[in-house]
């Protein structure tokens, strides 16, 4: 039993890790198009061509940049941290602050999906289209949303589990920045 059971958490582990590849690799992709959707429109804005579609676009690919970063952010250790507290908490709770910010972002990853699941059923239902120049369903801008904030719960369940499992891979510091 035990057997299946880490065979069933090491897939887990390892689709989430996948995923979090995979989204930052895009995520990539996608500060490359609106970095080149910027630049465009200012050398057409310098010419005296105005592109309407440019911010569209940059606004959209922006707003899936954000979502599918979450995840990755949050395996990587490049998410909001606060080590502000660390020393304020006496020795022996403090194998526990791993758990507890694990517990912290899957319940604010719950609510957050949660209150994304609401506002994109909506679009979904109706068919409402956002308010840009470029003609596209609210829906479509909203799916980035759904998708990114789940990958985030699933890592930040996978983060839970390996802290209350005692692996001590949980803490993870950036590998590049700050």
């Amino acid at each position: 039993m035990a057997s299946r059971l880490n065979r069933a958490f090491g897939l887990f582990e390892a689709v989430v890790e996948r995923l979090n590849s995979l989204f930052a690799l895009v995520a990539c992709g996608l500060v490359v198009v609106v970095t080149a959707v910027i630049v465009i429109a200012i050398v057409t804005r310098e010419m005296n061509v105005s592109l309407l579609w440019a911010n569209d676009v940059a606004q959209i690919a922006f707003i899936y940049l954000a979502f599918l970063s979450f995840g990755p952010a949050l395996a990587s250790g490049h998410h909001v941290t606060v080590e502000l507290f660390e020393p304020l908490v006496p020795r022996p709770l403090r194998k526990y602050l791993d758990t507890v910010a694990a517990v912290a972002c899957l319940l604010f990853g719950a609510v957050f999906l949660y209150e994304l699941w609401n506002l994109a059923s909506r679009a979904f239902a109706d068919g409402r289209m956002a308010v840009m120049t470029t003609p596209i369903e609210l829906k479509w801008i909203q799916l980035a949303g759904l998708i990114g904030v789940a990958q985030f719960c699933l890592t930040a369940l996978l983060q839970l589990c390996l802290a209350l499992s005692g692996s001590g891979r949980t803490r993870r510091e950036p590998s590049a920045g700050h």
